[in-house]
């Protein structure tokens, strides 16, 4: 429940982000804590971020119209990875994003690993 709180300023981030994507559905979860919600498009991507399936900012997981097997599963992995490490998560994950990639980058590993689906990147 701690790591819920702390990382409460990113939760409203992740909902008013969700908000401009036109949410269709909305769930509450209680393991891990999140709102998961459907959202009609992720209008405000750019570049390589365009063929995003689902993201998760803070305890809010959004899942895109283009969803395959296991992407709830897999950032569902990230809303644990923030509530284990509250409050820098998200610094965390930029800085092995930076100096490894996405493919290589050892919170996507885990969360391809735990939820059981593959990076299908380039």
């Amino acid at each position: 429940m701690i790591g819920f709180i702390l990382n409460i300023p990113y939760t409203i981030f992740g909902l008013v982000v969700a908000m401009v994507s036109v949410p269709v559905q909305i769930k509450f979860r209680a393991t891990p804590y999140a709102f998961v919600l459907k959202v009609k498009k992720f209008w405000w991507t750019v570049g390589s971020t365009k063929s995003i399936r689902a993201i998760t900012i803070g305890h809010v997981v959004m899942l895109g119209p283009k969803l395959e097997d296991n992407d709830l599963e897999h950032e569902l992995t990230h809303v644990e990875q923030c509530q284990k490490i509250p409050l820098i998560f998200p610094l965390l994950y930029f800085i092995e994003l930076l100096l490894k990639g996405y493919k290589n980058n050892k919170y996507e590993i885990e969360a391809y690993q735990r939820a059981g689906n593959i990076y299908a990147g380039r």
